[in-house]
């Protein structure tokens, strides 16, 4: 019995993490971005300007700046020179 509710529970759960992301993509907008970088720019400069952006929620710089080597894999080689290309994903309130 005991089980069974903690089964039930779980399942519940589950099933209200997936209602509240589907909630979630109807009242926001996921923009996707490309930026240029430019002379005297850093990662987390660019991170924190795009995360300036982001009206999804509060997000933590680390959180952005990995969010950004996902989406650009060469990243985890070198850091970024001007002219280098970014490609930038985040969230806005429809």
């Amino acid at each position: 019995m005991k089980r069974t509710c903690i089964v039930l529970m779980a399942v519940c759960l589950v099933g209200l993490a997936g209602l509240q992301g589907e909630a979630a993509e109807k009242h926001y907008e996921l923009i996707e971005t490309v930026y240029q970088v430019k002379e005297g720019d850093t990662l987390d400069g660019v991170a924190r300007e795009y995360m300036a952006r982001n009206t999804y929620g509060p997000r933590e710089i680390r959180e952005f700046t990995s969010g950004i080597k996902e989406l650009n894999d060469w990243l985890l080689q070198r850091d970024i020179r001007p002219g280098d290309t970014l490609h930038i994903n985040y969230w806005i309130k429809k």
